[in-house]
């Protein structure tokens, strides 16, 4: 009697190393590279940072790097793409704990907020200055997060003050205008080594918001 020849398909599955799934392992492995390049990008500039470097400050080799990044320009990319996250949501939560405060003391909050941020060297190296003529595409990156924080200014202005006496156009213009202030003393804060106070550059700015806030009223 012959045995029989029916073989059953062997499935294959994703074995876990040192009870890490691989996906897991894997977005860590990512997380190691986001990691080495905000520490790299903000230190020693993109520009002189190479994937054996990126290598060596993760602990990992350069396959590794192309599982999760295709360039450096990619990981850049994703490095500063988490920094506006970080950036937006600690405005945002700033703000969601005011509650009877007058507008120019909501704006207030929402700035020391943003330059509480700002105080980190190796992110505002990253934002305002790494970022900065490194390709057309990254360029069309920025000028999407100029937008995205003027936006978000449009939008909270809408609940504050829900009839505005001007376009909507021309009060866009001028968030961007404010949103370009805001950039600009930032940059200039890191560039003079943090030698004013926050206090100072949240009080600057509140000037040319304070000169908007009562245009539309």
């Amino acid at each position: 009697m012959q045995e029989s020849s029916t073989q059953h398909p062997r499935h294959k599955t994703k074995r876990s190393y040192a009870g890490m799934p691989p996906e897991e392992r894997i977005a860590r492995r990512r997380q190691q590279f986001m990691d080495a390049g905000r520490q790299l990008f903000g230190t020693m500039g993109y520009r002189k940072v190479t994937v054996r470097l990126l290598c060596a400050e993760a602990g990992l080799t350069d396959r590794y790097f192309y599982e999760s990044f295709p360039s450096t320009e990619a990981l850049l990319v994703a490095v500063y793409q988490e920094m506006i996250d970080h950036l937006e949501h600690t405005i945002l939560v700033a703000l969601a704990t005011t509650s009877g405060e007058t507008m120019e003391q909501r704006i207030k909050i929402g700035l020391d907020a943003f330059y509480q941020v700002a105080e980190d060297p190796l992110l505002s190296r990253v934002i305002w200055i790494e970022i900065l003529g490194i390709s057309p595409g990254i360029d069309a990156i920025y000028n999407q997060t100029l937008r995205r924080f003027s936006n978000l200014l449009f939008t909270l202005s809408q609940v504050m003050i829900p009839t505005l006496p001007v376009s909507e156009a021309v009060v866009r213009t001028a968030f961007m205008g404010l949103i370009g202030a805001v950039s600009e003393t930032a940059k200039d804060w890191l560039h003079s080594d943090y030698s004013q106070s926050r206090e100072t550059l949240v009080e600057g700015n509140m000037l040319l918001f304070s000169g908007l806030v009562a245009m539309v009223r």
